[in-house]
């Protein structure tokens, strides 16, 4: 007889939150041992870093992501948010992306990828519709800097949504660029969703974001004159993994438990 498959179950979220739910750190500290992290990479004015090039720029981003990895900054932050993740989740078995993203922008310019556009986690995995965000400003966020979403977009179904998928040639399989999360091989959105909704997601200092993986969400080009700084990873209950794979930034398969 044939096992029953198992059948995913959707991360919890009131209605009304378009599945986002924002909670104070306990541990105030972590941000600002993150913030000082970066301050330490990045010392220099603002100008010195828009003069570098996107491969320079990118492997010094390389460098400070893995150095608030080594210092194990996401399992800190999941930690420090156990209970609410738990509940979100549905469940305790709570596993924990092994690669944390330094999202480390610099004011607008042009040319080259800055950072990910509009997508959704499952676009790029088979489980991932299952998987939330945990999203954390390290620099104050206004409407002209922060991440953006569309209301309610992780109720849209995936087959209703048309995707190109293109090679970006600024990006390199395995470079720095691909390290920091950014995207050799983007799907983007041609299809399917009203772009007009999006509204920017504000979070307070020593606030954390935690949002479905299914909503739709990118980071926008930061308008602002300074640099902006956040982090974030992925988190999926231990029941709704469908596959085990390799997470070249972090040398590891892509999920540990917490």
């Amino acid at each position: 007889m044939t096992a029953p498959v198992a059948t995913q179950h959707m991360p919890i979220f009131a209605p009304g939150t378009s599945a986002i739910a924002v909670s104070p750190l306990t541990d105030r500290a972590l941000r600002a041992e993150l913030r000082a992290i970066v301050a330490r990479f990045f010392s220099q004015p603002v100008q010195h870093y828009l003069d570098m090039d996107a491969g320079s720029y990118r492997t010094l981003v390389a460098e400070a992501q893995d150095e608030i990895n080594r210092q194990g900054f996401a399992r800190r932050l999941a930690e420090d948010r156990r209970s609410e993740l738990a509940r979100i989740l549905d469940s305790p078995n709570i596993m924990l992306q092994t690669n944390l993203y330094l999202r480390a922008a610099r004011p607008a310019r042009v040319g080259g990828q800055e950072q990910v556009g509009w997508h959704r986690e499952s676009f790029y995995g088979p489980d991932m519709a299952a998987s939330v965000n945990l999203w954390m400003p390290l620099s104050d966020v206004s409407a002209d800097s922060a991440l953006r979403y569309l209301p309610d977009s992780h109720l849209i179904p995936d087959d209703a949504i048309g995707t190109e998928q293109h090679d970006d040639p600024t990006v390199a399989r395995f470079s720095a660029g691909h390290r920091i999360g950014l995207l050799y091989a983007p799907k983007k959105i041609v299809q399917g969703v009203d772009f007009t909704t999006q509204r920017p997601l504000l979070v307070g200092s020593g606030e954390v974001a935690i949002f479905a993986g299914a909503l739709i969400h990118g980071a926008g080009e930061n308008r602002s004159e300074q640099m902006r700084f956040s982090v974030d990873f992925r988190l999926i209950a231990a029941e709704n993994m469908l596959a085990s794979k390799y997470h070249f930034a972090s040398g590891k398969r892509y999920f540990e438990a917490l």
